[in-house]
């Protein structure tokens, strides 16, 4: 380890090693001086490198929020950075230029967030909030920029439903593991899914945490459709009645999974993923149960944790972790570099394993321990992205 400090008023980084020379983020040699820091950083050094300097990218919209510290995982992982001898920049990307970049440092000592401008980072991590802004030409313009410099970045973007489940079921290993799914153009879509499967779930394409979602089921004679959403259950005497919906919407709609219960409820599969020397491993799984009768096991619309030990022995691990592994690399194909995500997976009462969604950016962990341990192998792939030998 060794130290790197920061002159607030100058808005330079230095350090005061006489004689030695560091480079800090992508290519920026660092300058020595014997100047009183206004803050300084422990951090690693490897063959004159020190860092790694990584570029947290959030929302404009997100600043205020962060700087009240309210953004909690943006925080941990911040913290958890600076604990392992590397620094975080947090920052929206219209504040990277060309040689340099304005962001903010949290400063344990005072407790808060300090606007820095700072190298171009050796990483970039993606936690943009909204899709529209990731579909604007700047955006578009600061990928491009990235990668002509070989700057690493993940993830690229959201993903939408469809597209992700094209992507996966080219893959033979994968396809059993999907539930059919179509995108909807109209209400013959859902009408031709319905007669073959007699309950679906229908779904925002660009959807997530359960928002938009409702269950539709054909009663015995097909002569009504049960309409089921969070707090809402109606009978519908035709599917026209949704046609407004899909004229103002994307949807998916989905064949609905026998699912396995405890204790008279359904439940899903957590699992938290991060690429790790070249293959995908699984950081955490957590477990969300759904209350009686209800459509999701989303914690905000009323779903339980119930510890992974409880359902440990139902799942099939090595057919888990194999499925894992292969969304990862179909992922990457498609999306380019993933280097994290989570995965919403169902067991059926027969025990086979599907997968019902898959997040590029994933919540944060109600498990505390998921939630260290992902960090964790978070931090690891910021320093094998950036050069750094593990430790």
């Amino acid at each position: 380890m060794t130290i790197i400090c920061y002159n607030e008023k100058k808005q330079q980084w230095f350090h005061q090693d006489e004689g030695r020379t560091y480079v800090f983020g992508y290519q920026h040699p660092l300058s020595f001086s014997n100047e009183l820091p206004s803050f300084s950083f422990h951090v690693k050094e490897q063959r004159g490198k020190v860092g790694p300097l990584v570029g947290i990218m959030i929302s404009e919209s997100s600043i205020p929020a962060l700087l009240k510290r309210k953004k909690r995982y943006i925080e941990l992982i911040t913290t958890s950075l600076q604990e392992a001898g590397s620094i975080a920049i947090v920052l929206p990307f219209s504040s990277i230029y060309e040689k340099f970049v304005q962001g903010y440092v949290f400063v344990r000592g005072l407790g808060q967030w300090v606007p820095v401008t700072a190298p171009l980072p050796d990483v970039f991590y993606n936690r943009i909030k909204s899709r529209s802004e990731e579909k604007t030409d700047e955006f578009q313009r600061i990928i491009e920029f990235l990668n002509n410099l070989c700057i690493p970045f993940f993830n690229r973007s959201f993903f939408t439903k469809w597209e992700l489940y094209e992507t996966l079921q080219k893959n033979d290993q994968l396809r059993p593991h999907l539930p059919a799914t179509l995108l909807v153009h109209d209400t013959d879509d859902i009408r031709k899914m319905l007669q073959i499967h007699g309950s679906v779930y229908v779904k925002p394409n660009e959807g997530a945490k359960g928002k938009g979602l409702f269950r539709l089921t054909s009663s015995p004679l097909q002569t009504h459709i049960l309409y089921e959403q969070i707090n809402v259950r109606k009978t519908l005497t035709s599917l026209d009645e949704l046609t407004p919906l899909f004229s103002s919407k994307r949807y998916i709609v989905q064949q609905t999974i026998d699912a396995d219960t405890w204790k008279g409820n359904r439940y899903d599969l957590r699992v938290l993923v991060h690429y790790h020397h070249g293959a995908y491993a699984i950081s955490g799984i957590g477990v969300r149960m759904a209350p009686a009768q209800q459509l999701t096991t989303h914690v905000l619309n009323g779903g339980k944790l119930l510890p992974y030990s409880e359902v440990k022995h139902r799942i099939d691990e090595a057919l888990l972790c194999n499925l894992i592994s292969e969304c990862g690399k179909e992922m990457s194909k498609h999306f380019g570099f993933i280097g994290e995500f989570s995965a919403d997976i169902g067991l059926s009462k027969d025990g086979q394993l599907y997968m019902y969604e898959l997040n590029a950016k994933p919540m944060i962990f109600d498990e505390p321990d998921i939630q260290h341990h992902g960090a964790k192998q978070l931090i690891s792939l910021f320093d094998e992205l950036a050069g750094f030998l593990s430790s």
